[in-house]
């Protein structure tokens, strides 16, 4: 993660400057109308983390970075928390045992390995109340750009396989163009929840 440490008050302002609102347009209509308890994996700037308080979630803030955390927690929303840890394995918010309406993986999938995605997921699975909603977003973009930030290349194939044997289920799949206008890079956002709650709302379609 030495890339987000290196650049921390360059991201830092880029990140704020994306409307969340905006951003997360396309997943919107799949967001819990009741605000409940939410967790924002990879909080990075606290931007979403803040915009979803402002909404009246109650949101656990999970950033591995410490010039991220420590910057973003000196004006947060006061229904946030913030704490330090990190996938795959989410020791530390595991333990608590924590469950959760809403979680948000807003690009940070791509950051884990090919072997660490089955573990991240299962962890995941185990923290979605069974009523929640996962949102993970993927980032595509060319191997050079991929080798240069220590990222991996990601599929909503891959993601679907990984669910199906965890309990999850695709609710849907959009994709979107980069917010930044970068011409290599785009984006698939997919939302999964317990595949029992999909499964009971196609019944009554």
């Amino acid at each position: 993660m030495t890339y987000y440490a290196d650049n921390c008050d360059l991201l830092f302002n880029r990140y704020r400057a994306i409307s969340p609102q905006e951003l997360h347009a396309d997943w919107l209509p799949c967001l819990p109308e009741t605000p409940g308890r939410a967790c924002d994996i990879g909080a990075g700037t606290g931007r979403d983390a803040n915009w979803l308080a402002d909404k009246g979630w109650h949101v656990t803030a999970v950033e591995p970075e410490a010039a991220f955390r420590r910057r973003a927690s000196l004006d947060c929303h006061e229904q946030i928390d913030w704490l330090d840890d990190c996938l795959p394995a989410l020791t530390t918010l595991l333990a608590l045992k924590p469950q959760f309406n809403l979680i948000l993986l807003s690009a940070v999938w791509m950051h884990l390995s090919e072997s660490q995605r089955g573990e991240a997921l299962s962890v995941l699975s185990e923290l979605l109340a069974s009523d929640g909603v996962l949102v993970i977003s993927l980032r595509h973009s060319h191997a050079e750009e991929r080798h240069a930030r220590g990222i991996f290349p990601v599929s909503t194939a891959e993601l679907e396989q990984l669910a199906s044997t965890r309990g999850l289920a695709i609710k849907s799949v959009t994709q979107r163009e980069d917010q930044y206008g970068r011409n290599h890079v785009s984006w698939e956002t997919v939302v999964l929840v317990p595949a029992r709650d999909l499964q009971i709302g196609r019944a009554h379609v």
